[in-house]
């Protein structure tokens, strides 16, 4: 159970951190504020300022986000009639704007009657028995709440992802779903660096109760002749079981003797046939090889776009409903089996898990980075931005979408698990 649990953390937890940390480096490179760069979602369990970001970890290990200046409609923080603190440089410019200044005596504290922090960068304020005063504010001024001490950067035109050019905005979209890419890409190099698998004939496990245990074999054993049939290694071997019927003759090497035992193989049924077996389990051997690494990151990678879009397919023609996918319980419950079955098949599935959380992000879906390119590209052709408020009705009601799918593909889980 703790392992599966951190595995899941582990697939789910690193495909989110990379995606995240994709937009938020190419953000940072052309120059747009990131409030925040958190990793879950729901009630913050850790938080941590440095510079003008605030990193969080939040309860909810399903999802993150970067809250990128400018990507949404800007909720205004202060507002005219609004009393304010403030706090000036030495080139009188307001440096911080307090929220709730009552909670110290010593601010300088006024009220808002003008106030510009996206252009202009001004703010008027009206202070008791004296005339309103004009403030010119610090592009890197910040609100600062003394209750709950928290503060975010004021967020200057400059500073916002609607204000950079085209170019910038997509490289910024997109970087989220290339860095997925990329993360699978590296771990299936990871396991191809264990190397190129070498057949064997030698034994790894004899299973109690079997043929083959009553024959004495035993681990470190090597198969080298079955019924006349010369055995080199594993596929040999089940060529030569696979046309002999009945009792059979067996030649195996154990260190530097031959031993030679009569075996009866027993019928068992596999995808309802019957095959023979003697009840062994073959050794794996690898060979270091650079070159068989990246051919099979590559097989591997394109293996998995391709079963992606396959399952897409499969989605547009019926052959498969929104019923048929998986949510975090399903995921959860393979990422347990999986883990089971060593490292390798868990960063197989790993690289799966990104490829998938890269195409469904670039999907032209409201509130996904492909919904927000959409609107890159409308603009690109009509030659003027979208309204900001229609695309922030179509992102939310895109949000709304995703989460009533969501809940339904989980409580689909929990029934496909309990049936």
């Amino acid at each position: 159970m703790l392992i599966g649990i951190i595995s899941f953390i582990f697939v789910i937890g690193t495909g989110i951190l990379i995606h995240e940390l994709g937009h938020f480096i190419v953000a940072r490179k052309f120059g747009i504020l990131c409030h925040e760069f958190s990793i879950g979602m729901g009630p913050v369990l850790w938080k941590k300022r440095k510079g003008e970001t605030q990193y969080t970890i939040r309860w909810i290990p399903l999802g993150g986000y970067v809250a990128m200046a400018g990507e949404d409609i800007e909720k205004e923080i202060v507002k005219i009639d609004q009393k304010v603190g403030i706090e000036l440089d030495e080139h009188g410019l307001i440096t911080k704007i307090y929220l709730n200044p009552e909670s110290n005596p010593d601010l300088k504290v006024g009220t808002i009657k003008e106030v510009d922090l996206y252009q202009d960068l001004t703010m008027v304020l009206q202070f008791e028995d004296q005339e309103a005063v004009t403030y010119s504010v610090n592009k890197a001024a910040t609100y600062v709440d003394l209750k709950t001490k928290a503060i975010q950067h004021i967020a200057p035109k400059d500073r916002c992802l609607e204000a950079k050019s085209k170019f910038a905005r997509l490289a910024t979209l997109t970087a989220g779903a290339l860095m997925n890419f990329l993360l699978a890409f590296i771990l299936v190099f990871l396991v191809g660096l264990r190397g190129e698998p070498i057949l064997t004939s030698e034994i790894a496990e004899v299973a109690e109760g079997t043929p083959a245990y009553a024959a004495g074999l035993a681990a470190g054993d090597t198969i080298i002749e079955y019924n006349g049939y010369t055995i080199t290694n594993r596929d040999d071997f089940f060529i030569a079981i696979g046309d002999t019927a009945g009792e059979a003759t067996l030649t195996f090497t154990r260190g530097e003797e031959t031993h030679q035992v009569e075996i009866t193989p027993n019928m068992v049924e596999n995808n309802g046939e019957l095959v023979p077996q003697i009840g062994i389990i073959f050794a794996n051997r690898f060979e270091f090889s650079l070159g068989y690494a990246v051919e099979f990151a590559v097989n591997q990678f394109k293996a998995g776009f391709s079963m992606i879009f396959l399952t897409f397919g499969m989605l547009s023609s019926g052959e498969a409903g929104v019923g048929d996918l998986a949510g975090p319980v399903g995921i959860a419950a393979m990422t347990t089996q999986i883990a089971t079955q060593g490292i390798f098949p868990l960063l197989i599935f790993a690289s799966l898990i990104n490829i998938n959380l890269g195409l469904l992000n670039l999907l032209p879906i409201p509130a996904l980075d492909g919904g927000r390119i959409v609107f890159v590209i409308i603009e690109a052709i009509t030659r003027r931005p979208v309204n900001r408020k229609i695309e922030g009705y179509v992102h939310a009601i895109g949000m709304i979408f995703l989460f009533s799918l969501t809940i339904f593909i989980t409580f689909n889980d929990i029934f496909r698990i309990l049936r």
